[in-house]
């Protein structure tokens, strides 16, 4: 049974990594378009704005589709009930947004904020479309279908946003971009899996949908204010320029875990949920994931780690020094990113096994060591200093989930350890050897890539050494048994 469960998901796998690998082509087309032709102010408006939105996106689902996922048997008057409570929960996040545009001006100061938060708060309404469909398909673990949706929403706003801004739109082109690839996504979904759109509501059903949600809730605003009170108080105390540097670096040095989180949990969930009565077996396959996750990531971020001055120069910045005031904060944020993508299977385990409270647990102190920190660094006017302290603050739930592993799945550190050690001396001798190479040597869009893969391959060469190229022989294993099918 686990040898089945672990094939189809390996395939999962890379159903929803050529999907993701899709979408990162557009995401690097379209964000190179985007950071060429806006200013650092213009990118702070969109990163504000989405903080509000992003905030308000918690009270619109509230975990009802992940009540949903984990629900041992599903009937019609379930998923009716999960779609009713959507739509409710997106009406309110809805109004709440409209009721808060008036008054984003005073926590930002740029004109056309509350206007940009009116516009992306349709996303709230139109992501009921696609609510049904993703949730069942999701929960059937049918990830081949979900790639297509996820790449239609993707190519659509990365078409779009490039259009509108080399035709003179600015941010706007981002903000109407992002609701055409909600309605494009949702759309697509129901072509994918088509549900009729029943309204029904059981009290009984419902009121166990909230009490799974509300501690997932909790931590999911907490985990929004981790990831974002350090953009919030970046724009309201150092302005708007300042924060479009941090946003940058905020959003490239995290990257690869959103990438991952997106990927590999987004399956795990579903599979974890399928062997949560297994001990053993999570316990095994949560190692696995943690040594799957730590590789991609330090592959990926070691190499813009080494290349960050090239990367912001060259890449994003038009062969200007537009974005170089944000190469120390990305180069922390990109040490945080391998941490989180450490951090981020443990998350799907935690929600299978209904133990939500101890996300919350978590959230409540990297949010109370954050603040602390954030309120003495941003006294420094720098962003670095803002970054430093938001890799501390994310490190401190270690304080929560060592223990949380040791006792329910005999998990220490030392066997996480095990598998994450080479991590460690792979990105440093890929950011060494890599800074040997000539200075002139990235100056251009074909050396940049060169010097990045040649990061890449020292700090894969490295690492394989060094755990006896376990992970490849794993994952060619697995390659092997699923063509072989």
């Amino acid at each position: 049974m686990e040898i089945s469960t672990k094939a189809k998901t390996f395939r999962n796998i890379i159903y929803t990594g050529l999907g993701k690998g899709l979408t990162l082509l557009c995401v690097f087309v379209s964000s190179l378009v985007v950071a060429r032709n806006l200013t650092p102010s213009d990118y702070g408006v969109v990163g504000f704005a989405g903080i509000i939105i992003g905030f308000l996106a918690q009270f619109g689902d509230m975990g009802v589709g992940n009540a949903v996922i984990r629900r041992p048997e599903l009937h019609d008057h379930d998923i009716d009930t999960a779609f009713t409570l959507k739509i409710v929960l997106s009406c309110v996040a809805f109004v709440l947004a409209l009721c808060i545009a008036p008054f984003a001006h005073r926590l930002f100061e740029h004109p056309a904020t509350g206007n940009v938060i009116r516009i992306l708060a349709l996303n709230f309404l139109i992501s009921t479309i696609g609510f049904v469909p993703q949730v069942v398909l999701t929960r059937e673990m049918n990830y081949r279908a979900l790639m297509v949706p996820a790449v239609a929403g993707t190519v659509a706003q990365s078409v779009l946003v490039v259009a509108l801004v080399l035709r003179g739109w600015s941010f706007w082109s981002v903000i109407v971009a992002n609701v055409a690839a909600t309605l494009v996504s949702g759309a697509v979904l129901q072509f994918a899996k088509r549900f009729p759109v029943r309204v029904h509501f059981d009290p009984k059903v419902a009121r166990e949908y909230v009490q799974f949600g509300i501690p997932l809730f909790g931590t999911g605003v907490l985990v929004f204010l981790i990831f974002n009170l350090d953009n919030l108080l970046v724009g309201a105390s150092m302005g708007s320029t300042k924060l479009g540097y941090y946003a940058l670096a905020f959003t490239w040095g995290s990257f690869i875990c959103g990438l991952l989180a997106g990927t590999v949990n987004n399956v795990l969930f579903p599979a974890f949920s399928a062997i949560q009565n297994d001990s053993a077996a999570v316990r095994r396959w949560y190692l696995k994931s943690v040594e799957l996750v730590a590789f991609i990531a330090v592959v990926t971020n070691a190499a813009l780690f080494a290349n960050a001055h090239f990367f912001l120069v060259t890449f994003l910045g038009k062969n200007t020094d537009k974005w170089l005031p944000a190469i120390f904060a990305l180069r922390i944020l990109c040490v945080y990113g391998i941490l989180r993508a450490v951090t981020e299977p443990l998350g799907p385990c935690l929600m299978a096994h209904g133990r939500t409270k101890t996300m919350l647990y978590a959230a409540l102190l990297a949010g109370g060591v954050e603040l602390a920190l954030l309120l003495l660094a941003l006294r420094s006017g720098r962003v670095e200093i803002v970054a430093g302290a938001v890799l501390i603050a994310y490190a401190s739930q270690a304080l929560v989930y060592l223990p949380f592993l040791r006792r329910e799945f005999s998990v220490s550190f030392a066997d996480i350890a095990a598998k994450v050690w080479p991590i460690v001396p792979a990105f440093g001798m890929g950011c060494l050897v890599t800074a040997l190479l000539p200075s002139s040597f990235g100056a251009s869009f074909i050396t940049l890539a060169i010097r990045g893969l040649f990061t890449v391959s020292v700090v894969g060469l490295t690492h394989g050494s060094l755990s006896r190229f376990r992970f490849f022989h794993e994952v060619g294993g697995m390659i092997s048994q699923n063509f072989a099918r």
